[in-house]
């Protein structure tokens, strides 16, 4: 790799880098949120927080590294570009695919990152988290053993302690799951106390009763029993946690659909997961090669940039939408399954295509046209509403 291509891809990094960082802390500040009531109540509220933290990174970035690429090349492009060192290239001979060389090489790393992540620290990761709010849940329940309220530990499950035994064991126990659309279910329990049990957290409970009371027409069930336990994860029937398809090796994947075929079973949940973490990966190259199109060739400040940089990013967000559809299709659509890698991988061929033979596909001037006209209406639309705001305000 040359003087200048090393130039280029020093430049890619660091404005993609810092990208990735930025949208990736704003997407896993959003996921903490859904779980920041159980969380922040635990007795490890901080080390729970950093650890969900940790443990959302792989799967945050496999969805954000493509976004990350596209920004931070078209940035570096735009920058180059403006700084009249794309014209200087172009001017000494140099093509303009051999400018696009590093930001291919940068984004085909970033897709074998990606393949890696998705078959080895993303389910990993998912797994961790899991146990770590499961053992979020059991902290909740000391806590409402010291509060003597009502705590929530998960959306439609609550739990009050009323006192704790000489013993260490709780007393007075009321548990409370509304989860179900169509049944209540509310224990009463003299004494409950935790226990572990193959690596689950349960909620022991002892000399009490179960009240289970229909939201359709209000009939209620008593069953008194001497001892029962209540997973923490699930709110309900004791049982080991549940791992989503996510949560699984792909070597586990891979037994889970030869056993179920074998029982005559087609399993989709987890040939639709098997086809997410064979496909997802070729989305930074396609993203990478999208960007080096768009913005690789000189521009004169006459010649607005707009046009094929808008173009650009519209057509990697529908890719990228069309490769969600088609990934949720892929469990139960054998077409959807080869579409799954067809979307990607012809676009990445095109895009190639067209790089290596500097074609250039121009599109529509009425088209081009709009597109620049309505961002620069939707520009000047948002400072006139915050001075409205403003003036509004200050009324």
């Amino acid at each position: 790799m040359g003087l200048i291509d090393r130039y280029i891809l020093r430049r890619t990094i660091a404005l993609t880098v810092p990208t990735l960082l930025v949208i990736s802390g704003i997407v896993i500040t959003t996921q903490l949120l859904l779980n920041v009531e159980m969380v922040t109540r635990s007795a490890a509220a901080a080390l729970g927080f950093l650890q969900i933290s940790v443990f959302l990174i792989p799967g945050i970035t496999l969805l954000v590294l493509p976004f990350a690429i596209l920004i931070g090349a078209l940035r570096t492009l735009a920058a180059m570009n403006g700084d009249s060192e794309l014209a200087v290239l172009e001017s000494t001979g140099r093509a303009p695919r051999a400018t696009t060389r590093p930001i291919l090489i940068l984004s085909l790393l970033a897709s074998l990152i990606a393949l890696l992540t998705a078959h080895t620290l993303d389910p990993l990761a998912s797994r961790a988290m899991q146990n770590t709010i499961s053992a979020a849940s059991a902290d909740l329940v000391r806590s409402a053993m010291r509060s003597g309220t009502f705590t929530q530990l998960q959306p439609g499950t609550y739990v009050q302690i009323g006192s704790e035994l000489p013993n260490g064991e709780m007393a007075n126990v009321i548990f409370v799951d509304t989860s179900d659309a169509a049944t209540q279910v509310i224990y009463y329990a003299k004494r409950g106390t935790l226990i572990e049990h193959d690596g689950v957290t349960l909620f022991a409970l002892a000399d009490g009763e179960v009240h289970r009371r229909s939201k359709g027409n209000g009939a209620v069930s008593i069953i008194s029993f001497a001892s029962s336990a209540i997973d923490l994860g699930l709110g309900s029937s004791a049982g080991p946690i549940s791992y989503g398809w996510q949560s699984y090796t792909t070597e586990d994947l891979l037994h889970r659909i030869a056993s179920e075929r074998q029982l005559g079973n087609e399993p989709s949940d987890e040939i639709r997961e098997l086809h997410r973490r064979f496909s997802e990966w070729m989305y930074p190259l396609l993203f990478g090669a999208i960007a080096a199109y768009v913005g690789a060739w000189a521009s004169s400040h006459r010649q607005s940039r707009s046009g094929p940089v808008v173009a650009g990013v519209a057509l990697a967000l529908t890719l990228r939408a069309a490769g969600f559809v088609t990934i949720s299709g892929a469990g139960i659509s054998q077409t959807f399954a080869i579409l799954s890698y067809a979307v990607p991988g012809v676009a990445i061929a095109i895009f190639l295509l067209l790089i290596v033979t500097g074609s250039s596909v121009r599109l529509p001037t009425r088209l081009t046209e709009a597109l620049r006209a309505g961002f620069e209406r939707l520009g000047a639309l948002l400072p006139r509403r915050g001075r409205r705001a403003a003036e509004t305000s200050t009324r």
